[in-house]
């Protein structure tokens, strides 16, 4: 960029919708400019609108999996008794463990092909591709192959109620068989962020939940299939949107290698994963805690808290575009004022949506919760949470956004021994709770969500004031 040049996100967001590349076609793009009049406030106002129309496209990508295991909550609540909407909650523990784990590989997918792209390597871009859907798969089919073996035990070992075993064995083994095409589904989508095409995933994403509802609609509504219908809706979803992916990455600008990848190729990129791997393993842990907590209340406690996490889940899940949008700017923002007015941006942007996430995430359940499920027995335990809820989604918008500022400026070290501490104090709330109560209650596991945000907020929050405004 020439000297004395305004840099602006917008010039990256035009990249993104490949306008920057048609203007140079006739031209070097022009610098976006402002007049000096705007003020600080103004281009914090300009970045916010920014940031808000960049992650708008690809809202739905990390929304996916949520929405349609929220769907599958509201059909069960409607059509099926307490006891097979219990049954979802030890499968979801065990499925987020599963497939959250393997974050750091399409972040990796993300950060690599595009690096390869800015170079003009489109070759060695698809190599990459290749690498991570290998690894993608086989991963995948470990998980698949685990899950049908020993299934029965480890839904056993979530110290859920036995009678809850035999319908919740059902789902897990033949949505079991979903893995690897959920894994490559998140490995592919990653490239297409790459390739600056948020529209293509948009789409997919869209068609899957829609088929998801249909399913569900024909399985659990017609023919009363309950869980079961539930599972094999999540798995053709699943698997259509890894073919649909996969038939357009062949057209893409980054095509999948035939040619399996080496030893060192392999090697090479676990290792580039490895510090972002202990960050996301350590937070799907505290996930599990979390939901291993609550697999210990009784059935219709937990089908109460199971309607309330999958909706709080949902939107904790519309943060994610933010994290990403701070990668996606951060690094290539001019140290100083502009990228200082960046970062205040990305942090008013995602209290923002903390709080407006806050009357979806809390309101439904405790103003509407028949919205959510006909069990008018369920609605008391529902609304009794929503203290814990509210505090923990204010907290979760501006930590999801601080965490992506770091990642933006390569924190990488620091966010992850933030998120070792953030487990250690869950472990350690849940476990001093659940002692002196002689048991563990849904209000524990609630608190124990607040408590894990407060924990990650006063660490990632002061270090962005700290360390990243220079």
């Amino acid at each position: 960029m020439a000297t004395g040049e305004r840099w602006q996100p917008q010039q990256l967001l035009q990249a993104h919708d490949g306008e920057l590349d048609r203007q140079r076609s006739g031209g070097d793009a022009k610098p976006i400019e402002d007049e000096d009049s705007s003020g600080s406030f103004g281009r914090v106002r300009s970045n916010v609108a920014t940031i808000v129309a960049f992650s708008l496209p690809v809202l739905l990508v990390p929304l996916a999996d949520p929405i349609m295991s929220l769907v599958d909550t509201i059909f069960l609540g409607q059509f099926a008794g307490t006891v097979q909407l219990a049954a979802l909650s030890p499968c979801t523990l065990i499925f987020n463990f599963a497939f959250y784990s393997f974050t750091a590989l399409t972040i990796a997918t993300v950060s690599i092909v595009a690096e390869h792209l800015r170079s003009q390597r489109e070759d060695l871009a698809g190599k990459a591709l290749s690498t991570s859907l290998v690894i993608g798969a086989i991963g995948g089919a470990c998980i698949t192959l685990v899950l049908t073996t020993y299934g029965s035990l480890l839904l056993s070992l979530t110290g859920c109620d036995p009678v809850l075993l035999p319908v919740a064995e059902k789902y897990l083994r033949i949505r079991a068989f979903a893995a690897p095409a959920a894994i490559l589904t998140s490995v592919l989508q990653g490239s297409f962020l790459a390739q600056r095409d948020s529209r293509t995933p948009f789409k997919v994403v869209v068609s899957s939940i829609l088929l998801s509802a249909l399913g569900d609609v024909i399985l659990l509504y017609r023919f009363r299939f309950g869980v079961v219908g539930a599972a094999w809706t999540t798995l053709a979803s699943q698997c259509f949107s890894a073919s649909v992916l996969m038939y357009h990455a062949c057209k893409s600008r980054v095509k999948p290698s035939i040619v399996l990848p080496s030893f060192s190729e392999v090697f090479a990129l676990l290792r580039y994963v490895s510090t972002l791997g202990i960050f996301y393993v350590a937070k799907t842990s505290s996930y599990l805690f979390l939901q291993a907590a609550a697999t210990r209340l009784p059935a219709a406690t937990l089908a109460a808290h199971q309607i309330n996490w999958s909706l709080w889940g949902l939107c904790s899940f519309t943060n994610a575009p933010l994290e990403q949008a701070s990668l996606a700017f951060l690094p290539v923002a001019p140290p100083g004022r502009e990228k200082n007015e960046l970062t205040i941006a990305l942090l008013i942007t995602g209290a923002l949506l903390g709080v407006a996430l806050s009357f979806v995430a809390v309101g439904i359940p405790t103003l509407l919760p028949f919205v959510l499920t006909s069990d008018s027995q369920l609605w008391p335990t529902m609304k009794s949470v929503w203290i814990q809820g509210l505090s923990a989604m204010l907290c979760c918008g501006l930590d999801v956004t601080s965490t992506g500022i770091l990642l933006g400026n390569r924190d990488t070290v620091y966010v992850a021994k933030a998120m070792m501490i953030s487990l250690c104090t869950l472990v350690g709330f849940l476990s001093a709770a659940s002692f002196l109560n002689r048991g563990c209650t849904i209000g524990i596991v609630w608190w124990g969500l607040a408590t894990f945000f407060v924990s990650r907020i006063v660490q990632s929050f002061p270090r962005v004031l700290s360390e990243h405004f220079t």
